[in-house]
């Protein structure tokens, strides 16, 4: 796969958008802790060093391929929320993910639906991808919601260590089209 550059900030109304930054780690610790926000992820919380090991892969994403994972801060707060972004999924290595995990306090504002636009439309415009795919299990409606703000649709189902994952699939068409211009001339 061919390099792909992103810029190292995205922003939205309410979400900045960044690069991980050092004094990142123990609020994305305490998130990937939560129960709730793992239960459709990997069933249950990460410890302290499995969650560092996912930051240091995020951040080595983002060195091989250019791209990768943001770091979510809330604009009104500067609290990280979680992460919204591009990144290879194992389950389908040949295609590109636009994924998500947001802390629980943040659940139900449209925050999530918020930045992956604004990653969709940097995936579709800037880096003109012609497909993107989402990954979650079939219970996990609130991303499923997500994926179908997206322009997603269903693609498939695949089988990954354990989990049985619910594949989405989306493409640019005119209407993201128009809407990704119509954004990156508004920044």
């Amino acid at each position: 796969m061919r390099l792909l550059r992103v810029p190292a900030r995205l922003t939205t109304p309410r979400l900045i958008l960044r690069t991980w930054r050092a004094e990142d780690r123990p609020a994305f610790s305490a998130l990937n802790a939560d129960p709730m926000v793992m239960e459709h992820i990997m069933g249950t919380p990460m410890s302290q060093a499995e969650s560092d090991q996912l930051a240091e892969r995020i951040e080595e994403h983002w060195q091989k391929r250019g791209y990768g994972l943001y770091a979510v801060e809330l604009r009104s707060t500067g609290e990280l929320a979680g992460f919204i972004g591009l990144h290879q999924h194992l389950a389908v290595p040949q295609e590109v993910e636009i994924g998500w995990r947001l802390a629980q306090s943040t659940w139900g504002r449209g925050l999530a639906t918020e930045g992956a636009l604004a990653v969709r439309d940097l995936a579709y415009g800037q880096l003109r991808l012609r497909s993107l795919i989402a990954i979650t299990v079939a219970a996990n409606v609130r991303s499923v919601r997500v994926m179908e703000k997206l322009g997603m649709t269903y693609w498939r189902q695949v089988r990954f260590q354990e989990w049985l994952l619910t594949v989405y699939r989306g493409i640019p068409d005119a209407v993201t089209d128009t809407q990704s211009q119509a954004r990156e001339g508004a920044r």
